[in-house]
C-alpha cells in the first residue's frame, strides 16, 4: 500500500547519536537542544523570538492567551482546515467564527473575514493551507486587527518573495508526525518579533517554580523532541525541492486527463505542496473513488476530514468549502515517494477518472 502520507525521517543514525548525549547527560525535558532548536527556527523564519511547545494546538492556545483572547472575544477561522483552530478557541471559551475560504487556493477569504468583523473580533487565524500561501494575507493584516500565521503545511513558501509566517504578529507551527517537518510526532512553536507576546507565552507554557501563581500550562518540548526538529528544520530546503519536482511530476503525467484540475501555483505565490490535490469536475462520488484506489494498493484521502462549519455548527453555511470538500481528492506527495510511485498513482487516476 503507497500511504497517503508519511512522515520524512532521514539519517536515524544521526538521531540516536545525539539521542545518546542526552541520555549520558540525563537532561530529558526542555535544555540546551530545545534553545537549539529555538534559535535555528528563528534564523530560518527571520524571527526575534521562538518559544518551543508540545503541540501546534498549544501553541494556538498560548497565541490566543496571549492576545488577550477570553470568553467576550470573537476569533475569526477559515472552514477549511483542521479541528485544532476550533478548539484552541474553544479552550478559553472565546466564540469562533468560522468563514469560507477560496476556491483557487483554499485559503480563507478575504472578504468572508471583512464580512463577519465586529467589536469583539480580537484575532484572525491565517492557516497557509497545503502548502499554499493565502494570497490576501497582506489586505487582511490591514484591516488591523491581530492576526494568528499557521505556516504548519507551508514552511518555506513565499508571496511576492517574502516567507509566509513573517505577516501576521504570531507565527505558528505543529510538528505532528506528517506535518512538512516533525519532532517525534508531536510538537509545536509560536514565533514573534514582539518582546510582550514572548514574554506572556513564555511564562505561561510552564507553571512550575512561579513566584506569583496564576493559571498556567504545561506545554514543554522535550530534549529528544528537539533533536529531531534541529535535524528536521536542516533538511528543510530538500524537503520542499523534492515536493515541488514531485509536483511537477504529476502535472505533467495528469495534463492530459480532462476531468481533473490541477491547482497551479498563483500569480506572485511560491507553494510548497505539503499535498497534491486534483478537483474533480464531472461530480463523481469522491467516497467511492477513494475506494477505487484502495483496490489498487494506493491510499488517496480528502484533503481534511470535515469542513469546520459542517463540524462546529452541524450544518454547511459555507459554499465554497462544501464545493471543494465535495469534489477534492488529495493523492501521495512526501519525499520519500519516488518517481516510480508516482507514475503508479497517475496511471491509476487516469484509469479510475477515465
Amino acid at each position: 500500500m503507497i500511504p497517503h502520507s508519511k512522515p520524512t525521517i532521514i539519517e536515524k543514525k544521526v538521531i540516536l547519536e545525539n539521542i545518546k548525549k542526552i541520555l549520558n547527560a540525563e537532561y530529558l525535558s526542555e535544555n540546551i537542544f530545545v534553545e537549539k532548536f529555538e534559535q535555528k527556527v528563528c534564523r530560518f523564519f527571520d524571527t526575534k523570538y521562538a518559544i518551543a511547545v508540545s503541540s501546534g494546538t498549544s501553541a494556538l492556545h498560548l497565541a490566543l492567551l496571549a492576545l488577550g483572547v477570553d470568553e467576550n472575544s470573537e476569533v475569526i477561522i477559515p472552514s477549511f482546515t483542521c479541528a485544532a483552530l476550533l478548539n484552541a478557541i474553544l479552550y478559553i471559551r472565546a466564540k469562533p467564527v468560522v468563514v469560507d475560504v477560496d476556491l483557487d487556493d483554499f485559503n480563507i477569504d478575504f472578504k468572508e473575514v471583512k464580512k463577519y468583523i465586529s467589536k469583539k473580533t480580537k484575532a484572525i487565524i491565517v492557516p497557509h493551507m497545503f502548502g499554499y500561501p493565502a494570497k490576501n494575507i497582506k489586505e487582511i493584516i490591514e484591516l488591523g486587527i491581530p492576526v494568528i500565521e499557521d505556516t504548519t503545511q507551508s514552511i518555506g513558501a513565499k508571496i511576492d518573495g517574502e516567507m509566509v509566517g513573517k505577516f501576521g504578529i504570531i507565527n505558528v507551527l505543529s510538528f505532528y508526525a506528517t506535518k512538512l517537518i516533525t519532532t517525534f510526532g508531536e510538537g509545536g512553536i509560536i514565533l514573534t518579533n514582539n518582546k510582550k507576546i514572548y514574554s506572556i507565552i513564555k511564562d505561561l507554557k510552564e507553571y512550575d517554580k512561579k513566584r506569583k501563581f496564576k493559571l498556567r500550562y504545561n506545554y514543554k518540548l522535550s530534549e529528544v523532541q528537539a533533536i529531531m526538529g534541529l535535524q528536521q528544520i536542516e533538511k528543510i530546503e530538500y524537503f520542499v525541492n523534492k515536493r515541488r519536482k514531485l509536483f511537477e511530476y504529476y502535472k505533467n503525467r495528469l495534463k492530459n486527463c480532462k476531468n481533473i484540475k490541477i491547482f497551479e501555483p498563483l500569480k506572485n505565490t511560491e507553494p510548497v505542496f505539503y499535498r497534491f490535490i486534483i478537483q474533480i469536475t464531472d461530480k463523481e462520488n469522491i467516497d467511492e473513488i477513494i475506494a477505487n484506489y484502495k483496490k489498487f494498493d494506493i491510499e488517496a484521502a480528502k484533503p481534511i476530514f470535515l469542513p469546520l462549519d459542517k463540524y462546529y455548527y452541524g450544518k454547511f453555511i459555507c459554499k465554497n468549502s462544501k464545493l471543494l470538500y465535495n469534489t477534492t481528492l488529495s493523492l501521495p506527495i512526501y519525499p520519500s515517494l519516488d518517481t516510480k510511485e508516482v507514475n503508479y498513482i497517475s496511471k491509476i487516476t487516469k484509469k479510475i477518472l477515465k
